[in-house]
């Protein structure tokens, strides 16, 4: 007997442990909506029933946001994956519940300063757009190194000392 661990996909907030193979479909406990087992996603399958019920309970603490959870990093384990943590323990077989997400890569320096001076009626200081693009998370070497290229290329100019406008 394999048993599933699924998640209901209309509401979305109940995990539940079905028996794999055996029934077409099934019912959410919290919803009581009709799901097709052939065709719903298996979060995690095993032959031992306490297996499941640990991979249950660690998605069902995911989806309610309780519970400690931490994302252990290369440091922390001297590996390269990233393990999903309950607790103080790894559990190696819901792994696959890893954080997967991209980091977001900085934003591109001369797009933000054109965003920037758009904003601001084409026109701004040297010290107030450097400001505001480093708020906006642009690295201040790569500001000013876009900021030059700008300057050369023709899509910015500087009419007097210490002021930058759009051509």
């Amino acid at each position: 007997m394999t048993y599933g661990v699924i998640v209901c996909t209309k509401c979305r907030k109940q995990a539940q442990i079905i028996d794999c193979g055996i029934s077409k479909t099934t019912r959410c406990q919290r919803c009581n909506a009709t799901l097709i087992t052939r065709k719903i996603r298996v979060f995690f399958s095993s032959e031992n029933l306490d297996e499941a019920i640990s991979a249950r309970t660690q998605i069902q603490a995911q989806i309610a946001e309780k519970g400690t959870y931490t994302l252990q990093t290369e440091k922390e384990k001297g590996d390269r994956t990233l393990h999903q943590v309950f607790g103080s323990e790894i559990d190696s077989k819901t792994s696959c519940f890893a954080d997967n997400r991209k980091v977001q890569k900085k934003k591109k320096a001369d797009e933000v300063i054109i965003k920037i001076l758009l904003a601001n009626n084409k026109e701004m200081s040297h010290n107030e757009l450097k400001i505001a693009a480093l708020a906006i998370d642009v690295d201040g070497g790569k500001f000013e190194d876009a900021l030059q290229k700008m300057l050369q290329a023709g899509e910015i100019y500087s009419p007097s000392k210490g002021l930058i406008k759009i051509v």
